[in-house]
């Protein structure tokens, strides 16, 4: 059992209330073929999966965006580092994305990804299509091999505890009123028939849903703000 100690604010946006869980210290070590899959937390050791641009913490359902300086940051080593994508006059070649893409992704904050993720998972929820997302998250140190600096995510219930069922196609994700990735990955890379990926260059984004959005990064930023004690 996990006996990490979360500190819960309750704030009302637009939709409802909401709680954003505040975590002190989550220290990603630099990948090997032993400690890849640990991350520890103030100073616990915790399983994790890692992705390119997140990971999830099974035994506390909670889901972070990798972050650097405070912005959306992708750990694939085929990624384009970051100073080379800020930089003026690059020249960039990708079959796939433009240099403005991921040029807006990087410079997005994950405070703004998070509110998106969670409208988008929540509608993807109630269309029985997605996990369900309970809260967000904000950890003061982020002290990544990367970078040492804030991140945020979601606390989301872990789809391999979910039953099998037909996997869900492009159409439900647009009459949930969410848009698909660029690539179709979250159609491609399904969890027993449900969308889990949300994040990529051009990544899952809610409809029609920018007051919601702001509506949620606008109390994240409050709370990142307000220098709340641990």
């Amino acid at each position: 059992m996990c006996l990490i100690q979360l500190q819960r604010i309750k704030v009302k946006i637009v939709s409802g209330d909401l709680v954003i869980i505040i975590l002190n210290t989550i220290k990603i070590p630099k990948p090997n073929r032993i400690l890849r899959k640990r991350i520890k937390i103030d100073g616990r050791p915790l399983q994790s999966n890692v992705a390119s641009w997140s990971f999830y913490l099974p035994s506390l359902q909670i889901k972070l965006l990798h972050s650097f300086d405070g912005f959306c940051h992708c750990i694939s080593k085929g990624a384009p580092s970051r100073s080379q994508i800020l930089e003026a006059d690059h020249p960039f070649k990708s079959e796939r994305y433009t240099l403005g893409d991921w040029r807006q992704i990087y410079k997005k904050e994950v405070s703004l990804r998070t509110a998106e993720n969670y409208v988008s998972a929540d509608r993807l929820y109630k269309a029985g299509i997605g996990p369900k997302v309970i809260d967000i998250v904000y950890v003061r140190n982020f002290d990544a091999y990367y970078n040492p600096r804030p991140a945020c995510g979601l606390v989301i219930e872990n789809l391999y505890q979910y039953p099998r069922k037909t996997p869900t196609t492009e159409k439900q994700l647009h009459d949930a009123g969410v848009f698909p990735d660029y690539i179709n990955s979250c159609i491609r890379q399904q969890i027993h028939g449900y969308v889990s990926d949300l994040n990529s260059v051009l990544g899952v984004m809610p409809r029609d849903a920018d007051s919601q959005v702001n509506a949620i990064d606008l109390e994240f930023q409050n709370v990142i703000n307000s220098g709340i004690p641990s």
